[in-house]
């Protein structure tokens, strides 16, 4: 899904970042942006071949790691930059410079909230965009153009809801939460399972003692949602990783191999810490009954 978000919306949804925020990404120079909304799949069902015979349990990975997703996103935003660019060319029409296209996900600008203004949906009670179709299985991305859009390819006001009526009386999201981090009517970032999968250091003991078998990522919330719906059609060959990692592995494999092993991936970024992947491994094992291997 993709939709137009005009100059004026656009700013004001970036007026809250720090100006180090938008100028990283350029965003004061855009006239417009499209916001996109790409859906997942559940992913490889078995390992890739370089992990293939590694000793079992595996620790978890969410389905929207499984693949990377985002790059792949990225690409399409990318050809897309490049198709708009020289149609108007053709049409005799002032494109920019192509470095001021910019294409992005998982950014830190208001992917989000920009999603539901360009009218690909509307948020849900985990704050996570509900996409028609496949509810809150997308990852989401941007591109920033240097162009204005007609004023009639933007999404109406109407589109920009708080919660639609297939979230209003619903709570599964809520009650599945194994640490309580979405309440009711506020989200607690400091108990969500999610936000500490990339964080070093020792968790917080509620968080500690929900982690179970996860590796990175948490679905717990997305797996309750009636409206969660992976798309079976959906394929990528950028960063297959299947349905978890060989746990002892990540737990004692040093920090530049793991890197190593993971980079193209949706566990390679660069904000994601090896040793955080390595507690996380280690929590997974105790949580196999594998013994009470030491914490890092």
């Amino acid at each position: 899904l993709f939709g137009f978000v005009g100059e004026a919306r656009l700013r004001e949804a970036c007026a809250g970042l720090p100006e180090s925020a938008r100028a990283r990404y350029s965003a004061d120079r855009a006239r417009s942006a499209v916001a996109a909304a790409l859906s997942f799949g559940e992913g490889p069902a078995e390992l890739p071949e370089g992990a293939r015979g590694m000793e079992r349990p595996l620790a978890r990975l969410a389905r929207f790691a499984r693949a990377d997703w985002y790059a792949e996103l990225s690409a399409r935003l990318r050809a897309a930059a490049s198709l708009a660019r020289g149609a108007l060319a053709a049409e005799g029409l002032e494109p920019g410079r192509a470095r001021d296209w910019r294409y992005l996900a998982n950014s830190g600008l208001p992917e989000r909230r920009l999603a539901v203004e360009a009218g690909l949906g509307s948020p849900g009670r985990h704050g996570l965009v509900m996409s028609p179709g496949h509810g809150s299985a997308v990852v989401l991305g941007l591109l920033l153009m240097p162009v204005p859009i007609r004023p009639e390819a933007e999404a109406p006001s109407a589109a920009r809801s708080a919660l639609d009526g297939s979230c209003a009386d619903c709570e599964a999201c809520i009650e599945a939460c194994p640490t309580g981090a979405l309440g009711r009517g506020a989200f607690d970032r400091e108990l969500c399972l999610q936000h500490w999968s990339s964080v070093p250091g020792r968790l917080p003991p509620a968080v500690e003692a929900s982690w179970g078998d996860r590796l990175y990522g948490c679905d717990a919330c997305q797996e309750a949602c009636p409206l969660f719906k992976p798309d079976p059609a959906a394929r990528t060959s950028r960063g297959l990783l299947g349905p978890g990692l060989p746990a002892r592995f990540v737990a004692r494999a040093p920090a530049g191999e793991l890197r190593e092993r993971l980079r193209g991936s949706a566990l390679g970024m660069g904000w994601i810490s090896p040793e955080a992947l390595a507690r996380n491994a280690a929590l997974a094992l105790r949580s196999a009954g594998t013994g009470d291997p030491a914490i890092p």
